[in-house]
């Protein structure tokens, strides 16, 4: 597509469509005309063809597990914003089983990726060689979760041990004995705050019931909510009662409340409630919870990503960020 052909096409001399390009005058009746001609016949100017042509690109990938989960989806926005404020082009993939992931990851090195994030998988042994198999071939992982060693290749970490261990004194601090804990069925981060809560209840003195560990299914999208409000359900009218419920993410926590609210159990006054994640689900909810920081994990792992393409330094580094409470109204004092 030439500047003659569209200047045939819109009954116009080639200067004016010139003109039009260069954003010169033209009038408006003509710019319309002009415009709309452009884009039917997906004109691309010689000096913008060119820059693509020769011009080096990026390709970002971002894998993550879930996009109904606000934990993930404000870690996409913040990848979004950042990338965006770089003039970088990303991609976004979601994955739900270690299959599909393997599938995706072999498509985008077939592509000749540049460079990938992946954020929050499950971390079984077979996605820790796949990961191992990718680094070895020189396109750069950055690996954003919690998990127990340091891989060879870029990590960024939040450290859930302290994380817990900080929501645990808290609640026991405010003299709270039978904490009911509510958690999803599979995953490293599940399984150490579970261990953590057992630890620190046997401290206080007080043995856990195995009835107070509730266990959802679907715990990272949206299902994970009417699950979690049946179990709560369930567990109370077995004649459970608990002076305050953790739950290990913010989905978890609103099914909790809708139930706590079917039951006629208002929080605090009734009972407290304090959650894990800290999305706008806590905020606009007002619960007490741990906050993940997931915001400034999206630009570390950015950060990283950058390094790890572009550094001279092939040495993988490894981040870890400290989680910290926030306090809001939804916790109180154990009656």
């Amino acid at each position: 597509m030439t500047i003659t052909e569209i200047a045939n096409a819109a009954g116009v001399s080639i200067a004016t469509v010139s003109r039009y390009l260069n954003k010169g005058p033209v009038k408006e009746e003509t710019r319309k005309k002009l415009e709309g001609i452009i884009l039917k016949l997906n004109y691309v100017p010689e000096s913008i063809a060119h820059h693509i042509v020769n011009s080096p690109t990026q390709s970002i990938v971002v894998l993550t597990h879930s996009l109904s989960n606000y934990y993930t989806m404000e870690f996409a926005e913040t990848v979004n914003e950042e990338y965006t404020k770089r003039n970088i082009a990303y991609y976004i993939g979601c994955s739900t089983n270690i299959s599909t992931e393997y599938k995706y990851l072999m498509d985008l090195i077939s592509r000749g990726t540049d460079g990938i994030i992946i954020h929050d998988p499950a971390m079984d042994q077979t996605q820790v060689d796949i990961y191992n198999q990718i680094s070895e071939n020189h396109v750069p992982i950055v690996l954003v979760h919690s998990f127990p060693i340091d891989f060879a290749y870029n990590t960024i970490t939040v450290d859930q041990n302290i994380g817990m261990k900080k929501a645990m004194q808290h609640m026991l601090g405010l003299g709270h004995k039978k904490i009911a804990f509510v958690r999803g069925a599979i995953g490293y981060s599940f399984d150490l705050k579970e261990h953590i809560w057992r630890d620190e209840v046997k401290k206080s003195g007080v043995e856990p019931e195995k009835e107070d560990c509730l266990k959802i299914s679907n715990s990272d999208d949206e299902t994970g909510v009417a699950q979690t409000h049946k179990a709560v359900i369930d567990y109370f009218n077995t004649g459970n009662r608990p002076s305050i419920i953790f739950t290990c993410n913010d989905i978890m926590a609103l099914g909790t409340l809708q139930a706590l609210h079917e039951l006629g159990l208002s929080v605090p006054d009734d009972i407290s409630l304090m959650s894990h994640d800290n999305t706008v689900i806590s905020t606009a909810l007002g619960l007490t919870c741990v906050d993940m920081k997931t915001r400034s994990v999206a630009k570390g792992a950015i950060d990283l990503l950058d390094y790890a393409m572009h550094g001279n330094d092939t040495t993988p580094r490894h981040i870890s960020i400290t989680p910290e409470l926030v306090l809001r109204t939804s916790v109180i004092y154990a009656k």
